[in-house]
């Protein structure tokens, strides 16, 4: 580890590698465990008095199946599995990428040859750093009702969505106001961590992480990848919006496409990487 890496003026907390590296390295239980229960307090729902992290911190990671995998996943004592993923940018149809990973996690509970009976719970937790809706509302909990008596058909699906763009101080829970804080703070960040220690015991293993991780010059190396991958998807829906282009529109597509490879080279993406996902040859985007 080095210890004077270097000085960092922003720090984005919602950086899914770095939020991988705190909820599932090794001896991360106590701190995942405290965030899931937050969010099930702050819902109304019962808490789990332990984990099992199912997704290890993986130091070098390949960002081309991102959009394949879990942020964190972990299975409960009473065997209920909860998946967390973070998620920086969306649309309207995001509700059914929620689905389809939830979906796909689900049915990889049931081994063949088993009874429907060893199936268990899939609660997924969603944080956005986006706004769904116009609603006022930054943390829902959606289940399964009859739509006229309000009975609940299963337990089995449970979905939290937390937008964090509505978040305000002290609008939720005490204990999910706290990590939403530390989710959501762009300055001042270690005034910010000292008062979270003060508010919540575990937040002092929360900064004693957060300090390991920005002076460790391999693991923010990593880190200033996935910025780059994030900033590169950042400029494709803004190109997109301003562009007004609909798909298949074969002239501005490939516009667009030339736009957004060269920002991602700009941005230090590699090559193979951006020629598998904006379509162009790896000749193409390195004449660029």
């Amino acid at each position: 580890m080095d210890n004077n890496y270097r000085s960092i003026k922003y720090f984005n907390t919602l950086n899914d590698y770095f939020v991988r590296y705190l909820f599932s390295d090794k001896g991360s239980e106590a701190i995942l465990l405290d965030f899931i229960n937050s969010t099930m307090l702050d819902a109304g729902m019962k808490t789990f008095r332990s984990v099992e992290i199912l997704t290890p911190f993986n130091y070098k990671e390949n960002y081309e199946n991102k959009e394949t995998i879990t942020d964190v996943k972990c299975i409960t004592q009473n065997g209920s599995v909860v998946i967390i993923e973070i998620q920086l940018q969306g649309n309207s149809r995001f509700p059914e990428r929620i689905l389809y990973y939830w979906a796909s996690n689900y049915s990889k509970l049931l081994k063949q040859g088993e009874k429907y009976d060893a199936l268990t719970p899939v609660i997924s937790i969603n944080l956005l750093n986006f706004n769904l809706d116009d609603s006022n509302n930054i943390h829902s909990c959606y289940m399964i009702y009859d739509t006229i008596n309000q009975r609940l058909l299963t337990d089995h699906l449970q979905i939290h969505i937390i937008e964090l763009k509505k978040f305000h101080n002290n609008l939720l829970n005490p204990d999910l106001n706290c990590w939403l804080k530390f989710f959501t703070m762009k300055e001042n960040e270690e005034v910010i961590m000292s008062e979270l220690v003060k508010e919540k015991p575990v937040m002092e293993e929360v900064q004693r992480r957060y300090n390991n991780f920005i002076k460790d010059r391999l693991m923010m190396n990593e880190y200033d990848k996935r910025q780059a991958y994030l900033y590169g998807n950042q400029i494709m829906l803004e190109e997109e919006r301003r562009l007004g282009i609909e798909e298949g529109m074969e002239k501005g597509k490939r516009e667009q496409q030339i736009y957004i490879a060269r920002n991602l080279k700009k941005a230090g993406i590699d090559i193979k990487i951006i020629s598998e996902n904006i379509g162009l040859s790896i000749e193409e985007v390195e004449n660029l």
